[in-house]
Order: C-alpha cells, then structure tokens, then sequence
C-alpha cells in the first residue's frame, strides 16, 4: 500500500521473526489530516490494538474516536506525554474510553511462549470546559511499551473509516489492512474468535446465525463495496453447527478499484441499495 506521499509501505513479517526486529510500527507515519472526513488520511494502528479482545466493548463512534485520538499523537506518542486537541465535548465517550481496555494474545518473539496482554486504551485525561478548550490525553506506559515492540501494523485510510457505517466494517476493515500485505490470503478462526475480533458484545448475537446475518455479511458487503478488497468467508461444520469460519481476502482488480472508488465519491443515499448485501458464503 502506498501513503500519501507515494512512498510504499516496506513489507511486514510475522511478529516472531528475526526481520520483524528491524522495523516498529512506531516508525511508520502517519499522513495527511486522518482527522478530518472530507480530505485525504492515514491512520497507523499497530496489531496489538487490531486483533484485540474488546473487554469493554466500543460503538463505531468511540472506536473512530480513539483512532482519531491516535492517529493525532502517533507520530510524537514517544516524545509527547501529554496529546492535546480541540475539545469535542463528548464527554460520555471520553469516559467510555477512560474506562476501555483489551486484551491481546501472541507469541513472545525471543521465548516462543504464548502471552495474553491486556491493555488500558487510553491514560489519564483532562478537558477544559469551555467550548475553545482543549482536550488533553495520555496513554497508559503498559500500552506505550506494548507499542515499542510491535512490528506488524495496519495502515488505515481514514477517509474509508469514516465512510463504513457500522463498528463490525470498521473492525473487519482494520482486520485485512494488517494482514494484507502480509504472504497469506487467509486465517482461520471459530466462531468465538471472530465474534471477539469484530468487537461483538457478548451477550449479543449468540446464535450464528444471527452473528452471520447482522454483523459479519453486512461488514463484508460494506468492505467490498468501499474498499480495494474483496473478502469472502468459508464455512466449516462439524455435524450441521459451524465449527470454522475461514476468512479470505485479495486485492482488486484494476476495474473494481475503480468502480470503489467511484462508490467512495457517491452519495451515501441508496449506498445500501446498490451493495444489496451480497456475500458469498463457502460451506
């Protein structure tokens, strides 16, 4: 993938790889202005804040919110302790954030270990009440030294992320921008895993089948539509209940980027009509 200025993102390599060392998803920048809808952006969101277990479980409104939080602080977020932006006045979503964390689980790259971290989204935090304040932020020293050894990251065009309409897009959207450039074209997961990696709450969509038709096939439909991707899932059963899900994606040809980009520029009015939810399913 190419950012603004041209230049090429450098391959990424799974994390426990020696190659993996030499480059830190703190090294890539973040360009153009990812805070605002109408120009052109990227938003640097390292894998261990990608493939997270949600253990407090965000709207699409707070989950754009805190990328906008960092991808405001991420080319300074080692020099500058303390991030400053305009207040928002949300304040009902600065506490869900406050109060947010997640967990994360993979292997350690020198003792091969499996090991779950669970991080705290966002550190202390304060807003001027007055409508020119300013909103100040930090980020907790366990998920800043979390953020020193990662080496796989997703490079999010912000103007997408603010045209996909649903957390369970957002999420999916954030999914195959880390992996994809990455040497596989799919991962298998169960059902539960997904569930979580989409951020679905746990008391919601309990039966596949709802999970299937409310969350997963519309965030699909909404990637394909928008995205230069395409994504497709394949199901695997033991008996008649759904053991797999096994999660494809490839890039477009030059036509459908093409056509994306066209559907990116057109209004959002009858968007869902002409997506019309098409998804395959492979059993």
């Amino acid at each position: 993938m190419r950012s603004k200025t041209g230049e090429a993102d450098p391959p990424q390599t799974p994390i426990d790889t020696p190659a993996s060392r030499r480059l830190r998803s703190l090294d890539i920048r973040v360009t153009g202005n990812p805070l605002d809808p109408d120009l052109a952006g990227s938003i640097i969101k390292p894998a261990e804040l990608v493939d997270v277990i949600e253990l407090t479980s965000l709207n699409r409104s707070e989950l754009v919110m805190y990328n906008q939080l960092l991808a405001h602080a991420w080319n300074e977020i080692e020099s500058t302790k303390v991030q400053r932006m305009p207040n928002a006045r949300l304040h009902e979503a600065f506490d869900k954030l406050m109060a947010a964390f997640a967990k994360n689980s993979q292997r350690h790259p020198d003792t091969g270990r499996q090991v779950t971290t669970r991080i705290s989204l966002l550190g202390p935090n304060a807003e001027e009440d007055t409508e020119d304040g300013y909103f100040y932020y930090t980020f907790h020293e366990g998920l800043l030294n979390v953020l020193r050894h990662s080496h796989t990251w997703a490079r999010l065009k912000s103007e997408i992320m603010y045209l996909l309409r649903s957390k369970y897009s957002i999420r999916l959207y954030e999914m195959i921008e880390r992996r994809i450039n990455l040497n596989v074209q799919s991962e298998t997961f169960t059902v539960d895993q997904l569930r979580a990696l989409l951020g679905v709450p746990r008391n919601k969509l309990g039966r596949f089948a709802d999970f299937n038709k409310y969350a997963l096939k519309p965030a699909i439909a909404e990637i394909n539509q928008l995205t230069d991707y395409s994504v497709s899932v394949g199901i695997r059963k033991r008996g008649r209940l759904v053991h797999e899900l096994v999660l494809m994606w490839f890039r477009k040809d030059s036509d459908a980027v093409t056509r994306a980009a066209a559907e990116r520029q057109r209004s959002r009015v009858g968007r869902s009509a002409r997506r019309r939810d098409k998804v395959e399913i492979i059993v």
